[in-house]
């Protein structure tokens, strides 16, 4: 554990959830795959296509329109549109969301590790919780909804992490708040610890996630290495 800003005891506390509370790189490997079969099954016609084309074809898309960026069930969606469009599938638009609906079924069926669960769980005895992620995760469905005041996700209007709409909109939930009493955890450099730090709030980064040092742009509040430092530093 090293400190980086002054520290303050916060009254929330903010979690991304993918590669913060559990990894997420199995999971999504094991949805697209399952997506990518229900795509060859019931849509011949792109069989041309493996996983990797959809994968370029999906960052074709996402230069299309600057949502995409903090919004990926918007761009997984029109990716598959414009995808099944090419090889003349008819009702594009409708096969899309078919496939999306299996593609998020198969992303929240996964288990949390009970050490989050049980982090969680002592840290909303003295402590709100709140979930800011940019993922597409069902938090009821994976049994982390329960714990949270708020889970806020890119959507209706709402971009996602660093841009500040997610911060904020947890800042109109709890108006009686000042910025530094919210503490955001999460694993990624650009998306949580810059988003957290440039919207006010401090910020916690888990290096055990996806990001490295090389990826900071900004320091955060606090640097950790495991959720056990979290709960030493929120509850001993």
């Amino acid at each position: 554990m090293q400190f980086h800003r002054r520290w303050h005891l916060p009254k929330v506390i903010s979690f991304d959830l993918d590669d913060t509370l559990y990894d997420n790189v199995p999971v999504m490997q094991r949805t697209e795959e399952v997506a990518h079969s229900y795509i060859a099954e019931q849509y011949p016609q792109t069989a041309e296509w493996d996983m990797h084309h959809w994968r370029r074809f999906r960052d074709e898309v996402s230069r299309t329109d600057e949502t995409f960026a903090s919004d990926m069930t918007k761009l997984r969606l029109k990716t598959l549109e414009l995808g099944l469009e090419k090889f003349g599938v008819d009702d594009s638009a409708r096969a899309a969301n078919t496939i999306m609906d299996v593609f998020l079924s198969e992303r929240s069926n996964f288990e949390v590790p009970q050490d989050s669960i049980k982090l969680l769980e002592a840290l909303s005895q003295r402590y709100k919780l709140i979930a800011l992620s940019n993922g597409n995760v069902n938090a009821d469905k994976i049994g982390l909804a329960k714990y949270f005041e708020l889970v806020i996700q890119p959507g209706d209007g709402i971009r996602g992490k660093p841009l500040p709409d997610m911060f904020a909109a947890a800042e109109r939930k709890l108006p009686e708040l000042q910025p530094h009493e919210f503490l955001h955890v999460g694993d990624h450099p650009y998306s949580d610890i810059l988003g957290a730090q440039r919207h006010g709030w401090q910020s916690a980064w888990l290096t055990s996630g996806l990001g490295t040092t090389a990826h900071l742009s900004v320091l955060p509040t606090v640097t950790l290495h495991n959720l056990n430092q979290l709960q030493r530093l929120l509850l001993d």
